[in-house]
């Protein structure tokens, strides 16, 4: 069963014999995030396809190419948690509903990568067993790294590291490489 059905199968059982006015909603959010999932079963597969012997010659710059798959991942991965985030609001009551969008983790969360400074937290309005999850994407540092490559990628700051070979470019350990955290090392 895919990701997709699974979820509507799970989000009709939560919905089922409750009145929530917002019913509708749910089951969109919910189903938009199984299918990111989804999409990112599918990446892997077509990256291991472009990536996983050598390297094709062809109309496409392989840079851009691996470009283009970090940033699908890393923006699908960040809007999935988010989707998450505002269907469990809007299921629990606990939503803050931004004007003209959904909640996200940053609705509640939000702090400088760089300095480590709070600049918004409002996790006090999530509640449990949302909180428990909430506190352990945030305090997981692949959330941070997934913010810092997806910034680095969308704000088009990353700092690229080229590989050189006399040979052949294949497989995945001549991918290119990103340094997405601060240049300086005192902070990383």
């Amino acid at each position: 069963m895919t990701f997709s059905r699974r979820i509507v199968a799970e989000v009709g059982r939560l919905l089922n014999n409750t009145s929530n006015p917002q019913h509708g909603a749910i089951g969109h959010l919910a189903s938009a995030a199984g299918r990111g999932a989804e999409s990112l079963v599918y990446l892997t597969d077509i990256d291991e396809r472009r990536f996983a012997g050598e390297w094709p010659n062809d109309a496409y710059e392989n840079d851009s190419i691996d470009d283009a798959h970090a940033r699908w991942a890393a923006t699908t991965a960040l809007s999935c948690l988010d989707l998450c985030i505002a269907a469990a609001g809007r299921l629990l009551g606990f939503a803050i509903r931004p004007p003209k969008g959904e909640d996200s983790i940053r609705s509640f969360y939000h702090s400088d990568y760089k300095t480590g400074t709070i600049k918004k937290d409002k996790r006090d309005t999530i509640i449990e067993p949302w909180r428990a999850w909430f506190d352990s994407v945030v305090a997981d540092h692949r959330y941070a790294d997934l913010l810092r490559v997806r910034n680095a990628l969308v704000h088009a700051d990353a700092f690229r590291i080229v590989h050189g070979t006399t040979g052949s470019i294949a497989g995945h350990e001549m991918r290119y490489g990103y340094r997405v955290k601060s240049l300086d090392p005192s902070i990383n």
